[in-house]
């Protein structure tokens, strides 16, 4: 899982999953942002702990970059805890929303993290509704916009508000999506502009073809009259693999039916190539040679393997090691995963998050099967 631009609410962002540092080597930010990070990430969280140290985080380092994704962290939180405190710890959320807003003195960056961070939740939210509602998130995005004109989230945003218009009226996301695409800020209208491709999946059939790790031929066009779902995910990505038991038990239960599932792996094969030195990470490290590279593509390819063998996954998994680069990654504009693009029988994408307990409900109805 990679911090998103366009983030998801029932993920915790990666920012999150980060290690701790020795204590040693911690400023006081670091100290504020490991206990934020323990009390969100714990097996068994307790919602005042979370919001305790979450909020001390967010109104003591507000221009601390590891903030953003928090408040949809935070807000996501209620799901994990038990049912009979779910309705409290959203109240106390709340209000402590509220409390801060309505603080004078709360420095700018704050204010702009909190009303960015709303945004994001409610995106979040609609993102993983089974009917998404673009104006839910007009008003967030309008109280950002008024007050940080500037905000580096706006440009996310608006490009999620563009998908959820899409998957809810395709004609008019189409057009949203293709005014994004030729706006001034080139990564904005990059991302759009393949965003733009996915919208018109919706009309026309999705084309894929590739030769899979384990040397199969795929060509989703052979594969139209079933339910196809392609999968994009990675061994190393934990809500991909918290995901695989819900995935698997509705492949056995209607692959006979008719659904597949091709897989799209992001693995990184750790090859250090002219392209990732490019990242200030990988500054000063000596690029591999062929011989070099070709070993690190082959372990890679093995992990891969491996793991879809020992957790039983028949399905064919496309593999170029390129990580976040991955060629269908980049085609279809794959910002975090898992991605599930489901397709219908001719080939058409219906939804672009089919994960959870959305899953099933939809492979049925496209089956043809009883609610």
């Amino acid at each position: 899982m990679r911090f998103p631009s366009l983030p998801r609410a029932l993920l915790v962002p990666a920012i999150l999953a980060l290690a701790p540092l020795p204590a040693a080597e911690k400023s006081p930010a670091d100290a504020a942002f490991d206990a934020a990070r323990a009390a969100i990430v714990t097996s068994s969280p307790a919602g005042e702990t979370a919001l305790e140290a979450g909020f001390t985080f967010l109104l003591g380092f507000p221009e601390d970059p590891r903030t953003r994704g928090l408040l949809p962290a935070l807000e996501a939180l209620a799901e994990r805890l038990p049912e009979a405190a779910r309705a409290g710890y959203r109240e106390a959320y709340a209000r402590r929303i509220a409390a801060a807003l309505a603080r004078p003195d709360l420095p700018a960056p704050a204010r702009e993290g909190i009303l960015s961070g709303i945004a994001s939740a409610v995106l979040s939210r609609e993102l993983e509704a089974e009917q998404p509602d673009p104006a839910a998130l007009a008003g967030p995005l309008r109280a950002l916009a008024e007050q940080f004109p500037q905000s580096r989230a706006l440009p996310a945003l608006r490009l999620g508000e563009a998908r959820l218009l899409a998957a809810r009226d395709p004609a008019a996301g189409l057009a949203r999506l293709r005014a994004l695409a030729a706006d001034p800020d080139p990564e904005l209208a990059r991302q759009a502009a393949a965003e733009v491709r996915v919208a018109q999946l919706r009309t026309e059939p999705l084309e894929l073809k590739f030769t899979a790790a384990d040397g199969r031929e795929v060509d989703v066009a052979r594969l139209r009259g079933k339910v196809v779902l392609i999968d994009f995910w990675a061994t190393w990505c934990g809500p991909c693999i918290a995901e695989l038991p819900n995935l698997l038990r509705v492949y056995e239960q209607y692959h006979p039916q008719g659904f597949e599932i091709v897989g799209i792996s992001f693995e990184n094969s750790g090859v250090i190539d002219e392209e990732t030195r490019r990242n200030p990470r990988n500054a000063g490290r000596p690029l591999d040679n062929p011989e070099q590279a070709a070993a690190k593509l082959a372990a890679a390819r093995t992990k891969l393997l491996d793991f879809t063998r020992d957790r039983k996954m028949p399905w064919p998994q496309h593999f170029d090691g390129r990580y976040w680069d991955n060629e269908f990654g980049r085609q279809f504009n794959i910002r975090s995963i898992p991605a599930m693009f489901l397709l219908d029988r001719e080939g058409r994408v219906v939804d672009t998050n089919a994960r959870g307990a959305k899953l099933e409900p939809q492979v049925r109805r496209l089956l043809g099967l009883q609610p």
